[in-house]
């Protein structure tokens, strides 16, 4: 309930994200956000594995063939995501950094291995 009056202050604001960000973590943003099938990603749509330690990349491009098939480009930060970097395909050398995304499926990138690939995307 509210508790105070309202107030639209830049000092204000920050201390919002700062709470947000002190209780958010990868099995919130897990268990919390909108799940997304790899026939329908999105730049903006992460790939997550909840937990402690859990990580996420996020979807950063696309690009589409001829025969409409789609290859993405991957960037993730590192705890807490100050500075963000690509990640390069460390599976298939001939289309890194690009990745091609299934559910369910391994994907490794630099620093960790999705073993099953969960897509989810803010709402």
């Amino acid at each position: 309930h509210k508790t105070a009056s309202a107030n639209s202050s830049e000092e204000n604001f920050y201390n919002y994200l700062n709470l947000i960000y002190m209780y958010s973590g990868t099995i919130s943003l897990y268990n919390e956000l909108e799940p997304v099938k790899d026939t329908d990603l999105r730049i903006g749509d992460m790939l997550i594995k909840g937990g402690s330690p859990g990580h996420i990349v996020m979807i950063c491009d696309e690009v589409i063939n001829d025969k409409g098939e789609t290859l993405y480009l991957l960037f993730q930060g590192n705890t807490p995501a100050q500075s963000v970097h690509v990640v390069k395909n460390l599976e298939d050398a001939t289309i890194s950094p690009w990745y091609q995304l299934k559910d369910n499926a391994v994907i490794p990138v630099s620093n960790y291995t999705f073993e099953s690939a969960k897509f989810v995307r803010f709402k």
